[in-house]
């Protein structure tokens, strides 16, 4: 097969799926990025740890969040590429109508999960502002990080609404 094929095959072909590519892409890139910084500032501070015996204080509050936030960025764009993992060892030899209505199935209840995520996430977060509660170490407020999670979640949650209607209607899945 081209490479232009390949290219095409994996392009969600309706408006609202280019849509979603390109939000869980940009939430994937930041979460990128975060991981990187994180990974910057550890190697940062185990150099002045074995150097100068100058650690950054609070390099793993900071690692705890970004990590996290990161996490929840880089979900949609799974599930938008069907990488979660999937047991099919009873299905494997089902109908291929079967395991639709099963990934269907499956789509729902990761956009229900998602949504209650994201719910309790945001008030988690106003939660967090309300009692002015602070990292340990630095003391920097926890609700700035918290209140990436809500739409983060949300978004996967639209996501695998997405892919479970693809799955319903019995569209190809991305390559």
């Amino acid at each position: 097969m081209s490479e232009p094929a390949v290219q095409a095959a994996s392009a969600p072909a309706t408006p609202l799926g280019r849509l979603l590519d390109a939000l869980s892409r940009f939430l994937a890139f930041i979460g990128g990025l975060l991981l990187v910084a994180m990974t910057l500032m550890a190697t940062y501070s185990i150099a002045m740890r074995t150097l100068f015996d100058e650690p950054l204080l609070g390099d793993v509050e900071l690692v705890q969040m970004g990590c996290g936030i990161a996490i929840v960025f880089f979900l949609p764009l799974c599930q938008l590429r069907r990488g979660n993992v999937i047991v099919d060892v009873f299905t494997l030899h089902a109908p291929q109508p079967v395991r639709n209505t099963l990934d269907a199935l499956g789509g729902v209840l990761m956009a229900l999960a998602a949504a209650l995520l994201a719910w309790r996430s945001w008030l988690g977060t106003v939660d967090a502002y309300g009692t002015g509660e602070e990292s340990i170490i630095m003391g920097l407020p926890i609700w700035w990080s918290m209140s990436a999670f809500a739409p983060g979640f949300a978004l996967l949650a639209v996501v695998a609404l997405y892919t479970a209607w693809q799955d319903f209607r019995g569209e190809d899945k991305p390559a």
